[in-house]
């Protein structure tokens, strides 16, 4: 699956009030966040038990991202990618590459969050 980063904030986690649910024991409920400017892309762990990783180092504090860099939440492995639509070349992306099966209610959710068509996306999508 693919969500949009958009400037500001993006929460990952297990509650639905999430930008993106990872519907997992393993995960909090507001587990991490990504924070997208002009100037590029950080993510920060938000005190979760089991830690977010990126390219396997685990995060403290907060961390800048690029492109191709490989996250990790509660065992589900996260992807920074580059969108290639001709309209926005360089727009950054997330996709979440587990096997994951998401729930109904969490796409739905999700999905409502992501739609607003009075925003779209500014940076790029996710993958899930």
């Amino acid at each position: 699956m693919r969500f949009p980063l958009r400037l500001g904030e993006t929460l990952i986690g297990r509650s639905p009030y999430c930008s993106i649910v990872i519907n997992d024991g393993l995960v909090s409920r507001q587990h991490a966040a990504i924070r997208v400017t002009r100037e590029g892309m950080q993510i920060e762990d938000l005190g979760s038990r089991n830690g977010t990783f990126v390219n396997r180092q685990r995060v403290s504090g907060t961390q800048v991202l690029s492109p191709g860099d490989r996250i990790e939440i509660g065992g589900h492995p996260i992807e920074i990618e580059l969108d290639s639509r001709e309209d926005r070349p360089h727009r950054e992306t997330l996709a979440v590459t587990a096997e994951h099966q998401a729930q109904p209610t969490d796409l739905d959710d999700t999905l409502d969050t992501l739609t607003e068509p009075h925003r779209p996306p500014a940076y790029g999508t996710a993958r899930r």
